[in-house]
């Protein structure tokens, strides 16, 4: 009898506790679920392909190892922002988001000079069906470097709009919702930086054996 009790209990907080979570997070996780197995699946892809043809382009653009730099530096950033959240500092939140909003900016540059210099070679246009899973991969990663950039933007100008208001100035750093919209765009932004450290490994081991 006790024990269908405490069942009964632990269920009930195990309810409670999914009821609690915010709908920023429900969309969160489920984007970054879905994302996951859309790079799993194109990298799987390109794995079978790779091990068949062996196709794998002479060598990386040097500046692919400048977006990755650029990514690292942009998690670096963005982890100051909850640092800066708790200190009440807007200067040193808005610093934190316009940095990392620059920097996924550049990264997203020197992607499309890397695949430009990549297109040059021919390696799109004259390699079998392997190179469009090494583009759609590169191409995938963009689209959400980009969503970053957006919500960055979106964070930067909330801020920036509420601390020239003298009453939202005085309540931003006590709104939950404000730190939730923050701790989402960190999350979705950690995810987006090491998704490219790890396609960046792959492309590389992958060059390694090919060599």
């Amino acid at each position: 009898m006790s024990t269908n009790k405490t069942d009964s209990k632990e269920r009930s907080i195990r309810v409670s506790r999914i009821e609690r979570i915010h709908p920023y997070k429900t969309i969160l996780f489920f984007g970054i679920l879905i994302s996951s197995l859309l790079f799993l699946t194109l990298s799987f892809l390109f794995l079978i392909t790779q091990n068949e043809n062996n196709n794998m382009p002479p060598t990386l653009p040097k500046v692919f190892t400048l977006s990755t730099i650029l990514l690292l530096f942009g998690s670096f950033t963005i982890s100051k922002a909850v640092s800066a959240f708790r200190k009440d500092s807007f200067e040193k939140l808005l610093r934190a988001t316009i940095l990392t909003t620059i920097l996924t900016t550049l990264f997203l540059v020197t992607q499309i000079v890397g695949l430009h210099a990549m297109q040059k070679t021919g390696y799109y246009t004259h390699m079998p069906f392997n190179s469009h899973y090494f583009f759609g991969i590169i191409a995938l990663h963009m689209v959400h470097a980009l969503a970053t950039v957006a919500y960055m933007i979106f964070i930067t100008y909330n801020a920036f709009h509420q601390s020239h208001d003298v009453i939202d100035s005085l309540l931003f750093f006590s709104d939950q919702g404000q730190l939730l919209k923050l701790n989402t765009a960190i999350v979705f932004s950690h995810f987006v930086n090491f998704s490219w450290l790890a396609i960046f490994l792959m492309f590389l081991f992958f060059l390694w054996l090919s060599a």
